[in-house]
């Protein structure tokens, strides 16, 4: 992505510009949590929706895909993996869905057929971390057991190959 101001390319998921004036900065981040609209409103009734009437022929073919891969084994488009700058990391399937989570520029990967049904728990700098799938989405979320002033950790759906290249080497809980 390239901000309009300073044409700056920022990396979408880490927040930083890797080319163009502002290199080498990071824009401020925070954790979303993926769920769907049933969800978010059994979980908070009074929540207000806003649906643009806009939508651009791109928007339309993406939707009809995206709208059905939170629990699907997913796809790559063609000419998708010529586009990538290094081989897949082979622990995991490529197009595996988990949760990825990063805590102080540690990363690790949680994927959704390794997550029990009553959620696992994992020891971060001697914090514990609840891993859980959503009641009404079955979307993977943390959080932490201590509950410390509502923070969350930073976590993002994603597919193996997507996350692993933005942190190679990640960690994979639990491990198989």
């Amino acid at each position: 992505m390239a901000d309009e101001e300073t044409r700056t390319l920022w990396d979408h998921i880490t927040g930083e510009a890797f080319e163009g004036p502002l290199a080498g900065e990071r824009l401020d981040w925070w954790p979303i949590r993926l769920t769907t609209t049933g969800a978010a409103l059994a979980e908070w009734p009074s929540l207000a929706l806003l649906v643009s009437d806009y939508r651009s022929v791109a928007q339309m073919v993406m939707g009809r895909v995206k709208s059905k891969t939170i629990h699907t084994k997913g796809w790559l488009p063609p000419g998708f993996r010529a586009t990538m700058n290094a081989p897949v990391d082979t622990r995991l399937a490529e197009l595996t869905q988990g949760l990825g989570v990063i805590v102080d520029d540690k990363a690790r990967f949680y994927p959704m057929d390794r997550i029990p049904d009553g959620g696992l728990e994992d020891v971060w700098s001697g914090r514990i971390m609840r891993i859980a799938r959503g009641d009404g989405d079955g979307v993977p979320a943390a959080t932490w057991a201590d509950g410390a002033h509502g923070e969350i950790p930073m976590q993002l759906l994603s597919r193996w190959y997507g996350f692993v290249f933005t942190y190679p080497g990640c960690g994979i809980v639990p491990e198989a």
